[in-house]
């Protein structure tokens, strides 16, 4: 029997990006990755792994002070969208800091877990990989700064401007598909850039487990002129790793690409000028498989 109803209520709620970001951090198992690698005790309300992505829901529609989480969850309808939530004062900034905590010392490993799932689930492109560094530079002084094993420090360097100043390193890999970062880390701000590419890429292939689904022999990794070391090239060849970077054109370099270009009957001049030979722009792509 058909019954007719003659009033209606309806509440609308806004939810905004949540509406994309929700369903992808689900597919993505970020909350079971957070849990199994930072669990808590069962008596708690709420587990680190639903924090998390609470917190990165948070930055990712409307990034705000970390204090006001109960504002924020109040605004986008996050006790409609999760049922653990009974009140959004429950989403505060201290058990986000908890959280921060719990989950600094597996921030590798979870990482890792994130990618592989994404690799996986979005059919993301790791063959190509690029790696670079980015200072980060701050103003101020920062003498007492605690000395944390594994915590990255604020130390004096240059900038890519040619700037001696006060700041952090970021390391990162990103795929040539799209940009995507897929590894990052920070370093103490005075960290040369050339010794960071093989233990960085290490924790990557290990963290993502990328000997799993991708055979590393397929993938070319592309750097900076930093990159090409003796001790670099060494560890690429080591695990049979393409890579592509550039080098200055010092002497030696000279005289190899002269042998090159003699062995395959090209004749001509290196394509710098003899007075460039220091040069940055003076440089010459090694590609090496």
């Amino acid at each position: 029997m058909a019954t007719q109803l003659q009033e209606v209520e309806f509440e609308t709620r806004t939810i905004g990006p949540l509406v994309l970001t929700t369903p992808v951090l689900r597919r993505l198992g970020f909350r079971e990755i957070v849990n199994r690698h930072c669990p808590i005790a069962e008596q708690a309300e709420l587990d680190h792994g639903l924090v998390a992505e609470l917190v990165t829901q948070s930055r990712l529609s409307d990034p705000t002070a970390l204090y006001d989480l109960p504002g924020w969850a109040e605004r986008f309808a996050i006790a409609a969208l999760y049922p653990e939530i009974e009140r959004t004062g429950q989403v505060n900034d201290d058990r986000a800091g908890r959280m921060l905590d719990a989950l600094y010392d597996q921030r590798a490993v979870i990482w890792g877990d994130v990618v592989a799932n994404a690799a996986r689930h979005y059919g993301l492109d790791l063959h190509r990989l690029h790696a670079d560094t980015m200072a980060m530079t701050f103003a101020g002084l920062f003498a007492d700064q605690p000395r944390d094993a594994g915590v990255p420090r604020l130390e004096p360097g240059y900038n890519p401007a040619g700037e001696w100043l006060q700041q952090l390193k970021l390391f990162a890999l990103t795929a040539g598909d799209g940009g995507v970062p897929v590894w990052f880390d920070m370093l103490s701000g005075g960290t040369g850039d050339s010794t960071t590419y093989a233990p960085q890429f290490a924790a990557f292939s290990n963290h993502a487990r990328l000997a799993r689904f991708l055979p590393l022999e397929d993938i070319i990794l592309i750097g900076d002129r930093t990159m090409p070391t003796a001790e670099n090239q060494v560890t690429w060849l080591r695990l049979h790793l393409g890579y592509i970077g550039p080098i200055t054109l010092q002497d030696h370099h000279r005289q190899t690409l002269r042998d090159l270009s003699h062995s395959i009957g090209f004749s001509g001049r290196p394509m710098a000028s003899e007075g460039e030979s220091n040069s940055h722009r003076d440089s010459l792509l090694l590609h090496d498989r």
